[in-house]
């Protein structure tokens, strides 16, 4: 027997294969890329004018001291208009007390602003515990967020209902060779996104985790989490560089 098969062969095993991936329906096919997943969508165009959510805001660190204290809070989201053209106007209150931030009317909106406001966070964190240019924090979660890798579909409880969703579970920095001797061991920090159609404001949950194996090095966790979300399953989406 040759070791080496023609391309005739070659080509069609290939063939072959893909129509009996596709005769079988494997869930490959219909998993949308990871930024189709997170900012295709009109997350929050099918609200109505009236629309409230509240997202659980809970941070948790391990040296307060040096990363700022821990705490939990809100993130109130109110759609106050519908336009014409199907945008919505929306007031973002992000936090409350001496913590809070001056409210904010955003105009012509279709997608989820808590959305940005995590990522924004995740950057800023990182940055605040492995150093380095936000613009590369930026293009890293930009290159992870090109593929379908970490993305599952999953099911999961909203509201007392099971509601079917994805999990998106990334980790930007893991393999970069050329910068991980910059990032004081925290180059492995994971990021999880929950969505689904089924939730208002389609977004369900965010969580960050940040971790060093150098010794004294703090870690640290952040949740956003909508009012309703039931217990949910972490071990279900495949990080980057994980084996199942």
């Amino acid at each position: 027997m040759k070791l080496a098969m023609s391309n005739l062969v070659r080509s069609s095993l290939a063939l072959a294969a893909l129509t009996l991936a596709a005769s079988l329906g494997q869930a490959a096919d219909t998993t949308p890329s990871i930024a189709a997943a997170l900012f295709d969508k009109p997350h929050i165009g099918e609200l109505p004018v009236g629309t409230k959510l509240t997202y659980n805001f809970k941070r948790d660190g391990s040296e307060p001291k040096l990363l700022g204290p821990n705490f939990k809070d809100n993130i109130g989201l109110k759609v106050d208009e519908v336009t014409d053209d199907g945008t919505r106007t929306v007031s973002v209150q992000v936090f409350s007390g001496e913590r809070g931030r001056d409210a904010r009317t955003l105009a012509g909106l279709t997608g989820n602003p808590v959305l940005v406001f995590y990522l924004d966070r995740a950057v800023s964190n990182f940055a605040l515990l492995a150093g380095g240019s936000t613009a590369y924090h930026k293009n890293r979660f930009r290159m992870a967020m090109g593929t379908k890798e970490g993305l599952v579909p999953t099911k999961f409880q909203y509201n007392g209902k099971t509601v079917d969703g994805y999990r998106l579970a990334i980790r930007p920095f893991t393999g970069d060779n050329r910068n991980v001797s910059k990032m004081k061991g925290y180059e492995n920090a994971h990021f999880e996104v929950l969505m689904s159609d089924a939730v208002p404001g389609y977004f369900a949950e965010f969580t960050s985790s940040y971790s060093s194996p150098l010794e004294g090095s703090p870690s640290l966790t952040e949740r956003i989490a909508i009012e309703g979300l039931g217990a949910t399953t972490k071990a279900e989406a495949k990080l980057p560089g994980e084996k199942k």
